[in-house]
């Protein structure tokens, strides 16, 4: 995964409209300005920035942590005040932090309850933190092609609480919207895939994935305006 972002450090801003538009959805939940300036911040695959230029105008001490040497040095041209690192989000030990933020992180968690319980040692007693994600039914029409293989495994906002409570966070708020995103054919999606490293179909020789793009023009076009595809945003707030 590493490689595929780092590989994607130059086209990813541009193309990634739909991780744009949940870190503004996620935004949405953030603390003021005067309340979170005095504390410490830590924000999780933060990749070149996207939503970490919504938190550095609010946050006092922010460190932004991402796995991808490039998108850290993209990360770092363009908010050279915020303390950027290299590092793995999975394994990370770090000092406690007040907040722990990420956007469109946690979908890629291969362990979401262990990792979650070990996310509390990177927290303060009496901390909070707060992540937006993509579950289930994300890139529905994708995975109901004969032939396509599920990109992630895409778990279900309830199934996400659950490794909350599990790993012992108190979730304080939740909540999952369903987006609608087209593209001008099913071609224009798989650049998106591979232009932000979001989403890649794998084992698929040439000739199966043309079959797969025609199958998702043919079932999922609507009208003029392109293909749809559907992306479910989660959002949690939890405390420690």
């Amino acid at each position: 995964m590493t490689a595929r972002f780092n590989e994607r450090a130059d086209t990813y801003s541009q193309a990634a409209v739909v991780q744009r538009q949940l870190a503004e959805w996620l935004a949405e939940w953030l603390e003021p300005a005067e309340m979170l300036a005095p504390l410490s911040a830590l924000e999780l695959g933060a990749g070149d920035g996207m939503f970490t230029r919504r938190l550095a105008p609010r946050t006092g001490r922010l460190v932004a942590i991402d796995s991808a040497p490039r998108m850290v040095e993209r990360g770092v041209a363009q908010l050279p005040h915020v303390q950027w690192r290299i590092g793995d989000a999975w394994q990370l030990a770090a000092e406690p932090v007040d907040r722990l933020y990420s956007a469109s992180l946690l979908q890629w968690c291969e362990h979401p309850q262990q990792t979650l319980r070990r996310w509390r040692r990177l927290v303060k007693p009496g901390g909070r933190m707060l992540h937006g994600f993509y579950v289930s039914p994300t890139l529905a029409e994708w995975e109901s092609l004969a032939g396509a293989t599920p990109a992630v495994v895409w778990h279900t906002s309830a199934e996400w609480g659950d490794f909350f409570r599990a790993a012992g966070w108190e979730v304080a708020r939740q909540e999952v919207r369903r987006h609608s995103f087209q593209f001008d054919s099913a071609l224009s999606l798989l650049r998106f895939f591979h232009r932000t490293g979001a989403a890649t179909p794998r084992g698929l020789g040439v000739g199966a994935l043309r079959r797969l793009l025609r199958q998702y023009e043919r079932r999922f076009r609507v009208g003029p305006l392109g293909v749809v595809s559907t992306w479910a945003f989660c959002r949690i707030e939890a405390t420690c």
